[in-house]
């Protein structure tokens, strides 16, 4: 099977958006696709889009959003329905919706991505403030994606349904295929259970691991450990991703700022802090599906998040972590991390299941045996 995977940007970069798109299509490739690339698309915008941009910032206190433009979809489609000319590609996979929402071509197109624009609309900051002629447009730009797409997948129950929901797509071709991990490589079982055996009640050790501070709830995350140390247990927090701004640091507290996973020592680093904490701590008041749930369990380590968005497909209660009200007390979060650790029988079946949950489901080997299997059904 040939496929074209297209992207704005160079999805053969890193780099770009978490690494998603570069683990993703090296995964198909993997599950004996050959793969095109066809990305680093030009943007086009229209006549004084920048005039109106700067208008609805500064006196109408809006965002014109240069993605979220018909415009600029429609001159990215073209740019991948000419280079369609020249690939022999059996279909067309994308992880985003702007290249292929003005699409036509005779290869089946298949999205598969984490979130449509109505679902992010006033659940994620930044897209609180677009302004009305953007939301048109985002809106317009998704319908036009979904009714070309012989398969929208989505990473979760949550984006599916808004789909069929907000969209009224067809629920024969909405599907849902779980994100992998974005490493290169995961330990062992026996690897993992070492680690394991490792992570004693002595201390309790937390990890936040985002760039996103507010959004992914790290002044939860602080107030918990400060009310697990106020309570008389020895904790350690580590904070990684975000350096937040606090009136005093205490000693529990470590500000680890941004690891870099370009260096060995920044990935060794990271390796490290995902071996020994006891909790990958989110609690996310908006997210879709975090990939960092997937490299986490990978290295046996549950997860402590928030029940919102997608994350309820990725973090399954008691088998890799537990999933929280957003309006949960502090005692709550306290009361579970403290009984879990303390039954180190009950911990230890919890990260080897959250491990067995990276093994089976989590990972991009199995994710694009998935999506193999469902194209296979329109070639």
């Amino acid at each position: 099977m040939r496929i074209s995977y297209t992207t704005t940007f160079d999805a053969q970069d890193v780099h770009n958006w978490s690494g998603t798109p570069f683990y993703m299509s090296r995964a198909l490739e993997n599950a004996n696709m050959n793969v095109d690339y066809l990305g680093s698309l030009s943007r086009k915008l229209p006549p004084l889009f920048k005039m109106k941009q700067i208008w609805n910032k500064y006196v109408c206190n809006q965002r014109e959003s240069p993605r979220f433009n018909t415009t600029a979809a429609q001159h990215y489609s073209q740019q991948i329905a000419m280079r369609l000319t020249r690939s022999p590609s059996d279909a067309v996979i994308s992880p985003l919706i702007n290249p292929i929402a003005y699409l036509d071509c005779k290869q089946p197109i298949v999205l598969w991505t984490d979130a449509v624009y109505g679902a992010l609309l006033g659940f994620y900051p930044p897209f609180t403030y677009h302004s009305a002629s953007s939301i048109t447009q985002g809106n317009k730009i998704t319908a036009e994606c979904l009714s070309r797409c012989q398969l929208a997948i989505f990473s979760s129950e949550w984006a599916a349904n808004s789909a069929i929901e907000l969209y009224g797509t067809n629920r024969d071709k909405v599907k849902v295929v779980n994100y992998g991990a974005n490493i290169e490589s995961a330990p062992s079982i026996e690897e993992v259970r070492a680690h394991v055996q490792k992570r004693t009640p002595d201390i309790i050790k937390l990890l936040f691991l985002a760039k996103s501070w507010e959004r992914k709830g790290g002044d939860i995350v602080v107030e918990v450990a400060k009310a697990l140390h106020n309570a008389g247990h020895h904790v350690e927090l580590s904070i990684v991703g975000y350096t937040p701004t606090l009136v005093s640091v205490p000693s529990y507290i470590k500000l680890l700022g941004f690891i870099s996973k370009k260096t060995p020592e920044g990935k060794a680093h990271l390796t490290r802090l995902l071996n020994e904490s006891h909790f990958l701590f989110l609690p996310s008041r908006a997210d879709a599906c975090p990939m960092v749930f997937a490299e986490a369990n990978a290295h046996g380590l549950p997860c402590l998040t928030s029940y919102v968005g997608g994350i309820a497909s990725a973090v399954k209660d008691h088998r890799n972590g537990m999933t929280f009200a957003l309006d949960a007390p502090l005692s709550t979060y306290c009361d579970y991390i403290t009984t879990t650790i303390e039954n180190q029988t009950r911990y230890t079946e919890l990260a080897l299941s959250s491990y067995n949950e990276y093994a089976t489901r989590l990972n991009w080997q199995t994710a694009t045996q998935q999506v193999r299997q469902l194209i296979t059904a329109f070639i």
